[in-house]
């Protein structure tokens, strides 16, 4: 059964004229969250191994690693500079790999920016992604972490987190679904300014037993929630009226 993480999700949701949410894709906009269309660069560990850690990255060391990049994706170990990075499958799959010992390893996607005035259609925002299964099955202690970021404006020097990091060990992430909603209300400052956001993947420091692990991580997705036209609106609560006067008169 898939298990779904829904942070800052909107106290009012939008409905449809049938009652249920009615999601935009933005995958077009944010064409780096389809792996199979770009390639994935690498950052040595001098620069980018401040975001391995236990627990996920810092906002800092997102910011110094990730701030003056090019939109795009970005991977890196502890140990073996030229060793083994991040790698996509045929099907999109993204192949997240440890490094070998006790190192560590990351990938990073870099969007390219939101601007306000495309924010401005919608009350939130929800980035996806599913993981898949495990290179070796009998490795399942490492650890995993997946955490959002932006910076509003496009502004890499007020880097801020969206909901909370994502953690667990690789054994209990796999086959899954998640997801951060990011609403309006909680979130007014994105909306306004426009922001770009970084999604960093990323093992915990390791040990020895868990080297070279993978965790399959696909099907990206960025989606945008509507503001409703004032025709719907007028729908929604005649209809809403309509069933208060009918309950009355019972």
């Amino acid at each position: 059964m898939k298990t779904s993480f829904f942070l800052a999700l909107p106290a009012a949701a939008i409905l449809s004229a049938h009652g249920a949410e009615v999601w935009s894709s933005l995958d077009g906009i944010i064409p780096e969250l389809k792996a199979g269309e770009t390639s994935i660069s690498r950052i040595n560990y001098s620069s980018g191994g401040a975001l391995i850690a236990n627990g996920g990255p810092s906002a800092s060391a997102v910011q110094s690693v990730l701030g003056s990049l090019d939109a795009g994706w970005y991977s890196g170990n502890k140990n073996n500079n030229n060793g083994t990075l991040a790698s996509v499958t045929e099907d999109d799959a993204t192949k997240l790999i440890s490094a070998s010992g006790a190192g560590g390893g990351f990938t990073a996607v870099k969007f390219n920016e939101l601007s306000a005035n495309t924010l401005s259609g919608y009350e939130a925002l929800r980035i996806s992604f599913d993981t898949g299964g495990l290179s070796n099955t009998s490795r399942t202690g490492q650890p995993q972490n997946f955490s959002l970021w932006y910076s509003l404006g496009g502004e890499g020097d007020s880097l801020l987190q969206a909901g909370s990091t994502i953690s667990g060990l690789a054994g209990s992430l796999t086959n899954k679904s998640y997801s951060w909603t990011i609403s309006k209300d909680e979130y007014t400052a994105l909306f306004n300014q426009g922001a770009t956001f970084y999604l960093v993947l990323n093992t915990g420091v390791l040990d020895t037993s868990y080297a070279y692990q993978e965790l399959a991580v696909n099907s990206f997705s960025v989606e945008g929630l509507p503001v409703p036209e004032p025709s719907s609106c007028a729908a929604a609560l005649f209809g809403l009226g309509a069933l208060c006067l009918k309950r009355k008169r019972r």
